[in-house]
């Protein structure tokens, strides 16, 4: 092989390396974009409930309303914890179980829908006490 020919292959693995990490960087900052238009602050859960189905699966229902004046929400990103509890306000309850869920929903702005979502804890601890749900949301996504 030439040298000339050398550099060049040189020259176009750069530029597709520097070409590739462009593309990458975009739709990264893209889909962040995407995440910071409807603040959690703008979401509001409410009549959120969790019942039970089978052994560790749960059915999550509640209504979303998006309080975004111009963003339609397109999906949303909640922590749930499960707690062994001796009480609701127990402070040493211990967590047995941790999960993210993303909910899949359009909501337009000023409006509200009711969702449904079963959840698997994948947790085989025996609950000893009462079982307590905590929830937040991590982030709202829209387009």
């Amino acid at each position: 092989m030439s040298a000339r020919f050398r550099k060049f292959a040189g020259y176009f693995i750069v530029i597709g390396i520097v070409g590739g990490s462009l593309i990458w960087g975009f739709q990264e900052y893209e889909k962040n974009k995407s995440k910071s238009k409807i603040s959690s602050a703008e979401v509001i859960l409410r009549n959120i409930s969790f019942e039970t189905m089978n052994n560790n699966e749960y059915e999550l229902t509640g209504r979303i309303v998006n309080n975004s004046e111009k963003y339609t929400l397109n999906g949303l990103q909640l922590r749930i914890n499960a707690k062994d509890c001796a009480n609701d306000d127990d402070p040493h309850c211990i967590v047995f179980a941790e999960k993210k869920e993303y909910i899949y929903i359009t909501i337009p702005p000023g409006q509200a829908r009711d969702f449904k979502k079963e959840i698997n804890l994948y947790s085989d601890q025996n609950l000893e006490n009462k079982l307590v749900w905590d929830y937040s949301i991590e982030y709202a996504e829209s387009k």
